[in-house]
Formats: structure tokens, sequence, C-alpha cells
């Protein structure tokens, strides 16, 4: 027998436990560099340039084509949108509710 179980809470559960953890260990790892160092500006520039390299890979690989993907298709949304704005205005001279643009001229 199938039990229905709510997903969302668990997950919610392990995602928050999960970034409690990372913020530990990098926390932690900090404070092993900063004694191995004898200071805390360089092990918190070199874990700060280590993320940044991370999160520019994340993007390049991943982000970027879905980012461009989106792009694309909002292309798309304006050019119908712009499609359907020149229906509207040519219908609208039509019936006569607005002057054609050549009479203005």
């Amino acid at each position: 027998m199938r039990v229905n179980r709510p997903l969302f809470l668990p997950l919610a559960i392990m995602v928050v436990c999960t970034i409690i953890a990372s913020l530990l260990f990098v926390g932690a790892f900090i404070a092993w560099l900063a004694e191995v160092f004898g200071s805390l500006k360089l092990p918190c520039l070199i874990v700060g340039a280590f993320m940044a390299i991370i999160a520019a890979t994340v993007y390049s690989v991943t982000l970027k084509s879905y980012f461009s993907q989106i792009e694309n298709e909002l292309s798309v949304v304006y050019t119908v949108a712009r499609v359907v704005r020149s229906w509207i205005n040519w219908a609208a001279t039509v019936i006569g509710v607005k002057e054609s643009e050549d009479a203005e001229n």
C-alpha cells in the first residue's frame, strides 16, 4: 500500500540543513586557514576567490545557455506583441476608431 506523504517539508528541511552545513564548513575551513597563515584576511581572500571561480564556472557551464534560451523566448514574445499591436492599430483604423497615421501627416 502506497502512503501519500508531503514532499515539500522534508525537501525544505534538507535544503536548509545543507545550507547551514555548507556555511559551517566554510567557516571552519577559514578558521583553520587563519591558524595556518596567522592572518584572517588571506584565508578570506583565498576562499572568496575559490567561491567566485566556482560561481563563474557554474554560470558558464549551465546557466548561460538557460539565460540565452530565455532571451530568445522573450524576443519571440516581443515580436508577437508588436505584430498584434500593429493588427489592433490597423483594425482601429479600418473601423474608424483611430485616424490613420497617413492622414495626420
